[in-house]
């Protein structure tokens, strides 16, 4: 049996749910998961353990630097090599551009493996790195034997940078869907819900600036904590919304889930992001969608007046217009939120390994 060996930065529950399934259904390869770290400091989320099978943790030095909307970590690992020789892998899965993946991929070219690189990135969420950031990916897309977008905005860079379009997979970023999967039939509590991290980033502002030119009728749940939560509820106060908005902080499992099917619509307002998984497992409740077209996700996930809204965040009228629009129709809100429920299928685990495999049986040669 073939081992193919998937590295990536830690264990968040997503990808966890994802390598989970792998491990136990596709059976024609052994996959062993390397974490660069236990744990992001800056998540509050948290795994299933029981999940995480096959798996070793790398023991890393870990630094924060700022991006322009929020922080990032960066690991400095030990011990990359001596754990793939130990490991033995026919095939490397490696995740984005970072000194781990970069020490993957010497000791591919040293031992003669295949290496794939996997990426979330696209040219949008990438269009202001920097020089060192770009030598790292021209030192991977130069060797790299195949490629995975985790969506169609992932693939268009990858070919940007250079990938052979026949050599470039894609295997759509998601979520274990059984879990936020739940009926719906009542939309007309007239309240959105909002779930990420309170950051500049996710564009929880622009969404209280919109809100503030709605009907007065509409509320707003926002979930999440971040260091922009209380410049923001100052903000709802001086827009004269502190009744219309509530801050449920961070939620997760069965009060998360409970917090999407109480709502009668999901708003997604950021700034910048490489996907935006909030909007599908939204969709698992049958929520219609308003979504900043700043989410490179939107592309795969939502079509335009048939499950949501796509919308330019920071053009308050236009959000505003979009926000009344869909909220205050509850025919709407019904008809776009069963149309976004049926297209959740081609996120499923089962649908998304495919183009996983297929890049794996690529390089193998099957």
């Amino acid at each position: 049996m073939k081992r193919v060996v998937i590295i990536t930065n830690i264990p968040s529950p997503y990808r966890v749910d994802f390598f989970y399934y792998l491990q136990e259904h596709v059976k024609q390869y052994e996959f062993h998961i390397v974490y660069s770290s236990a744990q992001n400091t800056s998540r509050q989320w948290h795994a299933d353990k029981e999940r995480i099978q096959n798996s070793t943790f790398l023991k890393s030095y870990n630094i924060k630097f700022k991006k322009r909307y929020d922080e990032h970590d960066i690991y400095i690992p030990h011990g990359v090599g001596k754990v793939l020789s130990e490991l033995k892998p026919d095939v490397v899965v490696a995740m984005e551009y970072n000194p781990t993946i970069l020490m993957a991929m010497r000791w591919c070219r040293r031992h003669k493996v295949k290496y794939i690189s996997w990426t979330d990135g696209t040219v949008f969420s990438e269009r202001n790195i920097g020089k060192v950031q770009k030598l790292s990916r021209k030192y991977i897309f130069k060797r790299a034997d195949a490629f995975i977008a985790s969506s169609t905005a992932a693939r268009e860079n990858q070919i940007a940078h250079g990938a052979d379009p026949d050599k470039c997979f894609r295997s759509f970023l998601t979520v274990d869907l059984d879990k936020y999967i739940r009926e719906k039939e009542f939309y007309g509590n007239r309240k959105l819900v909002c779930v990420g991290g309170l950051i500049v980033r996710k564009g929880v502002d622009l969404l209280l600036n919109a809100l503030a030119l709605a009907d007065s009728s509409i509320g707003l749940v926002i979930v999440g904590e971040g260091g922009e939560k209380e410049r923001l509820m100052k903000q709802a106060a001086e827009l004269k919304l502190s009744g219309r908005v509530e801050f449920k902080g961070f939620l997760e499992g069965e009060d998360l889930y409970r917090c999407y099917a109480e709502n009668a619509a999901f708003v997604l307002p950021t700034r910048e992001d490489c996907f935006g998984l909030v909007t599908l497992e939204a969709m698992c409740a049958r929520l219609p969608v308003i979504s900043s077209k700043y989410a490179d996700g939107a592309r795969d996930l939502v079509e335009h007046n048939v499950t949501g809204l796509i919308v330019d965040p920071y053009n308050e009228k236009e959000f505003a217009g979009a926000i009344n629009t869909l909220v205050l129709d509850e025919n709407k809100l019904k008809e776009f939120g069963a149309a976004g429920f049926q297209r959740i299928h081609k996120f499923a685990f089962e649908e998304v390994s495919k183009g996983y495999v297929a890049a794996i049986r690529s390089v193998i040669g099957e």
